[in-house]
């Protein structure tokens, strides 16, 4: 007599962040790496969404939604997390949560029982002294944490050299998978007879693109298509309404380039950016502040197989090397400006970064991240007091993971 057999034992996991339909990067890195964790058959992967207004028609996944200015709602979180998941994972930004410079947080994470992961996607290189304190916390109760770039796994080890380096994680930023046509992406863009050069994401003055449009004046680009798509960002919104882009866009009229240069007002669904990146062949990112530490367009770009230009600000200077892409200045207009020309005339050079790029990204799609994520969770432990007792933790290795 055959005996049944018995049913996997489920993990459950619950991620706290933004989440979609909120419209920022954090939300889109959270659903991404949640549908790539919850392929494996074997894992439930669910969210606590951080919420200013409560307002927001979230999916099912959704196992509660933090108001972000009320500390009990934290407390009411740690306890659903408690009682219901085996890991959980903190997406942590120093914007998206309560309490001074988001201090509510660690009120959460302190009273937690199981295992916590801490994803940074902000390092500091000179925080505050709570921004710093704010981060030791999280660092101390924490059983792993991640960073997106090398460089900030460095700066870890600077700010905190009382925390066992073992406990830190390099996790590259997932992308999606792309099928690389960029014939038939750009017919369906309507842009089959163009050069097409692209920056995405929400827009603020951080960008840079004042510079990029000005790199375009007096330059003999025939057929030639300047991308600029995004919604203003929420904060910027907010504060200042869309000045900014009323500036870019009277920059364009002045510059005379309304023929090469396209704003595309949308926060694009995955379907499309996936479009819109295929069908780029330059990916311009002038972002004009260094310690920007992670890059989700970036990384999209690169995934893509997109030559990109970029100011070294330290996510670019990480995800650049091996020649996967140009640096370019910051605030050098002229340099910029002879990037972009220099790939636009020698075809073979822009497929040679084209090549590199997608090589790279095609090991970092999140199914694979999602991956190493699960496995690292797999080796965490239940939280114990004393740091000197954290087990120590195999470093990430993208090319044997791939």
């Amino acid at each position: 007599m055959k005996t049944a057999k018995r049913p996997k034992c489920m993990r459950r996991v619950v991620i706290i962040s933004t989440y979609p339909p909120q419209e920022c990067g954090l939300a889109t890195f959270t659903k991404d790496l949640k549908q790539g964790m919850s392929a494996d058959g074997n894992t439930i992967v669910d969210v606590i969404a951080v919420s200013r207004s409560s307002v927001e028609e979230f999916d099912p996944s959704v196992r509660f939604v933090i108001d972000k200015e009320r500390l009990d709602s934290y407390i009411q979180a740690a306890h659903i997390i408690n009682e219901e998941y085996n890991y959980c994972i903190i997406q942590h930004e120093y914007g998206i949560f309560g309490g001074a410079d988001g201090l509510f947080i660690n009120q959460l994470a302190n009273s937690l029982n199981i295992p916590l992961l801490t994803i940074f996607h902000t390092i500091l290189q000179s925080p505050s002294l709570r921004q710093k304190e704010i981060m030791e916390s999280l660092l101390i109760k924490s059983q792993a944490v991640v960073s997106l770039s090398p460089k900030g796994s460095e700066l870890l080890m600077e700010l905190f050299p009382m925390i066992d380096d073992k406990k830190i994680k390099v996790i590259p930023h997932g992308v999606p998978q792309f099928d690389y046509n960029q014939g038939l992406a750009k017919y369906r863009l309507g842009f089959q007879d163009n050069f097409v050069m692209m920056t995405f994401g929400l827009i603020g003055r951080s960008k840079g693109l004042e510079y990029a449009i000005r790199s375009l004046e007096g330059l003999d680009l025939a057929n030639f298509k300047y991308l600029i798509v995004g919604k203003t960002h929420p904060n910027v919104l907010a504060h200042e309404g869309e000045s900014y882009r009323f500036e870019l866009q009277s920059l364009v009229a002045q510059l005379k380039l309304q023929d090469k240069v396209v704003f595309v007002d949308e926060f694009l669904s995955d379907e499309q950016l996936k479009e819109y990146l295929t069908a780029c062949d330059i990916y311009l990112s002038p972002y004009q502040h260094e310690q920007q530490i992670s890059s989700g367009t970036l990384s999209f770009a690169v995934g893509a197989g997109a030559a990109v230009i970029s100011t070294p600000y330290w996510h670019a200077t990480d995800l650049l090397t091996d020649e996967r892409g140009i640096l370019t200045p910051f605030s050098d207009i002229q340099t910029m400006s002879e990037n972009i020309q220099l790939l636009y005339q020698s075809r073979r050079l822009l497929a040679w970064h084209r090549f590199k790029a997608r090589s790279y990204g095609e090991q970092t799609t999140w199914k694979m991240v999602a991956k190493v994520y699960l496995e690292l969770l797999s080796n965490l432990s239940t939280p114990i007091r004393s740091l000197a007792h954290y087990k120590n933790y195999h470093s990430f290795d993208l090319k044997q993971e791939a």
